[in-house]
């Protein structure tokens, strides 16, 4: 008989055992089904503006900032500007941060695009902050050109007067 009292126990065993496993497959579903979620939200494609708009500058000369293709960015500022390729080369930006557009602006010949870069820690991004940066750019003929001392440059020296 004590073999029949402990088969009761042996199948609560079996329960919890089987129990423990459906929650664990649940759970390796989900934590696979996050990792997929994040890699695909990490490597979609920017949005698609409207070629030659300034939305559309900022987002070419940030995207050849990122992959360090520095002489082509330089193309997208200001002829006139004070900024160059080598106040790009000595600018300071992350490469992890991802780049969200917030709004834009445009007024006859100058317009203006604010971009939030998102900084985020963790596995899942969970911690971070953001910082906001204004682009203003000029029409410079056909084409929108960046003015001023953009990201990740922040003091772009003056050519120096000849004496």
């Amino acid at each position: 008989m004590m073999g029949q009292a402990g088969e009761p126990g042996q199948q609560g065993q079996r329960r919890v055992g089987r129990a423990g496993t459906v929650l664990a497959v649940a759970v390796a579903v989900l934590v696979v089904l996050a990792v997929v979620a994040g890699v695909l939200a990490a490597t979609r494609p920017g949005p698609d503006l409207p070629p030659g708009s300034p939305e559309a500058t900022v987002q070419d000369y940030l995207s050849l900032v990122h992959d360090g293709d520095l002489e082509a960015a330089a193309e997208l500022l200001d002829p006139a500007g004070a900024c160059t390729v080598e106040d790009l080369h000595q600018g300071y930006g992350d490469p992890g941060a991802r780049m969200v557009l917030r709004d834009s602006r445009v007024e006859g010949d100058r317009a203006s695009v604010r971009i939030a870069f998102v900084y985020t820690d963790g596995p899942f991004g969970a911690d971070g902050w953001e910082s906001d940066e204004r682009f203003q750019l000029v029409r410079d003929g056909d084409r929108w050109v960046i003015t001023g001392e953009p990201w990740p440059m922040y003091v772009c020296p003056s050519t120096p007067e000849e004496g």
